[in-house]
C-alpha cells in the first residue's frame, strides 16, 4: 500500500462568472503531491501548475500568499488535463492524504463548475475519492487535541522543522508527509506527544515570578 500526500494551490474566480461561483469560487493553479512506498520512504513527486479559466490573472493576495504569479501559470495546461496527469500518476493500491477536506472539496466543485463530465466515468478518480484521508483531523484524533491547527503550527509544535515555503503545493504535500511518517514511528511518536503536550499546557504564573528578587537587598539586623 502506497500513501500519497496532495496539495493544491487556488486563486479566486473573478466576480463577473457569477455562475461558476455558486459552485466553485476558486480555481486550482497547482498540484503538489508526494508517493512514500511502503517503508514510508518517498519515492516519487508531482508538482504542475494549473492555468485558471475564470480569471485573467493570479490575484495579489494569493501571489502573496503562493509566490504563484500570472506568468507561471501562463504556459500551463487545463485543470482537466493536468488532474488526469495526476490521476494516472497516482496508480492504484493505495490511500491518499491531504491536510484538511478542502482539497478533496475542490477537487469535487471544480469538475462540477466546469462541466467536466469525461470524469464521471474515471474509476482512477473514484478510487481516488474513495481512499482520500482528511489528515488534519486524523492527525487531531491521534495527538487527542482539542481543536484543529494548520499544518506549519502542527510541524513546529510537533518538534519538527517546517520543510521550505509554506502555501506551495509541493512543499505542503512534503511537510504532512513528514508529519504521517512521524507519527508512525513510535519513537517519534512519543516526542510529538511531549512536545504538543508541553507546547499547549497553560503556565501558572504567580506574583513572585513578576518579582527579581536578586534586586532586594535585605537589612541586617546588626546594623540597626
Amino acid at each position: 500500500m502506497k500513501h500519497i500526500f496532495i496539495d493544491l494551490e487556488m486563486n479566486n474566480v473573478a466576480k463577473e462568472h457569477k455562475e461558476f461561483k455558486r459552485i466553485s469560487r476558486q480555481e486550482t493553479i497547482e498540484i503538489g503531491a508526494v508517493r512514500l512506498d511502503e517503508n514510508l520512504e518517498v519515492v516519487d513527486e508531482f508538482k504542475e501548475y494549473v492555468k485558471p479559466q475564470y480569471n485573467s490573472i493570479i490575484e495579489p493576495k494569493f501571489v502573496q500568499l503562493t509566490g504563484i504569479t500570472t506568468v507561471d501559470v501562463s504556459g500551463a495546461d487545463h485543470f482537466a488535463n493536468v488532474l488526469k496527469r495526476f490521476i494516472n500518476w497516482c496508480g492504484h493500491d493505495y490511500k491518499i492524504y491531504s491536510w484538511s477536506d478542502c482539497d478533496k472539496l475542490q477537487l469535487q466543485n471544480e469538475i462540477k463548475a466546469k462541466n467536466l463530465t469525461e470524469f464521471e466515468s474515471n474509476e482512477g478518480l473514484k478510487y481516488m475519492y474513495d481512499n482520500w484521508i482528511d489528515y488534519q483531523n486524523e492527525f487531531k484524533k491521534e495527538l487527542h487535541l482539542s481543536h484543529i491547527l494548520s499544518l506549519s503550527k502542527a510541524v513546529d509544535l510537533s518538534g519538527l522543522a517546517f520543510q521550505g515555503k509554506a502555501h506551495d503545493g509541493l512543499t505542503d504535500a512534503r511537510n504532512t508527509a513528514l508529519l504521517f511518517k512521524a507519527s508512525r514511528n513510535s519513537e517519534e511518536y512519543e516526542k510529538m506527544r511531549k512536545a504538543f503536550v508541553e507546547a499547549l499546557t497553560p503556565t501558572v504564573f504567580t506574583m513572585a515570578d513578576l518579582i527579581d528578587f536578586s534586586q532586594l537587598k535585605l537589612s541586617d539586623d546588626k546594623e540597626q
